[in-house]
């Protein structure tokens, strides 16, 4: 007998479905009840369940949140999901975590409770005749798979081929080739072919799959392109090894202005990290620093700062967003009347300002080291920023003072320090010339 478990906040619900459906009659029986996510896995540690029926909304822990955690533990176990009209998004996600099924709640009258259990039942041989198909098969696939990949865990559905068969979430496979006229959304999904899976069995085959996702996809993934073609014998023998290059040096490069005003230089850069291939979260997270630091250096003088996404889906969304910050920054920094040189050379100077922030260098010995004269420097610098280098150099150390107090409960002497001041008195009495109040009063201000 199959043995079903049903999950619903409402209690008249559960006893309903448990009393008035005609679950013999197909093979089935009610093996328990739970009104909420935990419960459910809780029963389900105890007993061996072959149908999960849940609702999707339901206190403590969802229906969706409780299908995650089953389609880990319990892959096996076949799901139907309950709904009420206006949960059409919440049963498009239900789909894609692999329902194989759902029932209206308003739909549910007596003279279909025979109609519902068939098609339930139906679609459970189909699932298993599946998962069977590719038991059988664990030796070798054809030569080609075809892999669909969501690129967001929110999406459209993506409605893949009958035959598909899903590795994980947002993840489907399956061989025979594209069916006619078959084109996900560009946008959302990728499409990979993978070719010379002859002597690739199962198990392996799932791995390279998820593996594939976690790294190359992001950098592979071409929106102009129909599906990329990958050699999966070669994709199996590549050593994927430590990034050679530090956060560091990285930082270090894109923080200068050469990647501004120098197209070259810019394209080799941008070759130079897409080949690296780090992993894209550690990518991401150079970057959410690097845009801090960015905003930090331009913030005299971009019109807004510069907002870096939460999430990139692969490296030609993630160039386009950089490209958008350098045409910002270029739009907001470029002066016709200065030559790309001189610019260079402002922007080096604010950089070098922000780096050294703790012992300030002197105008005369950071216009030596970017190879300007002292006067023509200190010129040029106030055309070009609007202010003098003195006054810059005092506003970004007020700056990073504010950081400090906004962010920390370091001592007023420890942050006078950070930014260059010894003395504490001397520190707090310039904080309230440039900010109107001490340093005290701002921290107890921020906190309010």
């Amino acid at each position: 007998m199959i043995q079903v478990l049903i999950v619903d906040d409402d209690k008249l619900v559960r006893k309903g479905l448990a009393s008035a459906m005609p679950w013999k009659e197909f093979g089935m029986e009610v093996a328990g009840e739970a009104n909420n996510g935990e419960n459910a896995l809780k029963f389900m540690e105890e007993c061996k369940i072959d149908l999960l029926i849940t609702d999707l909304s339901m206190p403590v822990m969802s229906g969706i949140e409780l299908m995650r955690i089953v389609r880990q533990r319990y892959p096996q176990v076949q799901i139907v999901v309950l709904t009420l009209h206006q949960d059409f998004e919440y049963v498009q996600e239900a789909l894609r975590l692999g329902a194989i099924d759902y029932i209206a709640k308003v739909q549910l009258e007596r003279e279909q409770f025979e109609e519902v259990l068939s098609r339930i039942k139906t679609l459970m041989g189909q699932k298993d005749s599946q998962a069977k198909a590719a038991a059988e098969t664990d030796e070798a696939w054809t030569d080609e798979l075809f892999v669909l990949y969501a690129l967001q865990s929110q999406q459209d559905e993506a409605i893949p081929p009958a035959n598909a068969m899903e590795a994980e979430s947002g993840i489907w496979y399956w061989s025979g080739g594209l069916p006619e006229g078959y084109t996900p959304e560009p946008s959302n999904y990728a499409l990979v072919c993978f070719r010379n899976m002859l002597d690739i069995d199962r198990k392996t085959t799932l791995q390279l799959l998820r593996n594939y996702r976690k790294s190359d996809l992001f950098y592979d993934y071409d929106p102009a392109v129909a599906y990329q073609s990958i050699d999966a014998a070669e994709l199996l023998q590549k050593e994927r090894g430590e990034s050679s290059v530090s956060m560091d040096q990285i930082k270090s490069k894109w923080l200068s202005a050469d990647w501004i005003y120098e197209d070259a230089a810019y394209e080799a850069m941008l070759q130079e990290l897409k080949h690296d291939k780090m992993p894209p979260i550690r990518l991401a997270r150079i970057f959410f620093s690097l845009s801090d630091e960015w905003n930090r250096l331009y913030q005299q003088i971009l019109p807004e700062p510069i907002h870096i996404e939460d999430f990139f889906s692969s490296w030609f969304h993630f160039e386009a967003w950089l490209r958008g910050v350098r045409d910002s920054i270029r739009e907001a920094n470029t002066k016709p009347q200065f030559s790309k040189e001189i610019q260079t050379s402002i922007v080096k100077a604010m950089n070098l300002a922000q780096q050294n922030i703790t012992e300030p260098i002197p105008a005369a010995d950071i216009a030596q080291m970017v190879s300007m004269s002292s006067s023509y420097f200190s010129q040029c610098f106030k055309q070009y920023v609007g202010q003098t280098y003195t006054d810059y150099v005092r506003d970004i150390r007020m700056e990073r003072a504010k950081t400090y107090l906004r962010t920390t409960t370091k001592t007023i002497q420890w942050i006078a320090e950070q930014i260059g001041y010894s003395d504490e008195k001397y520190f707090s009495r310039l904080f309230r010339e440039q900010v109107g109040v001490l340093p005290s009063e701002f921290r107890q201000m921020a906190e309010n």
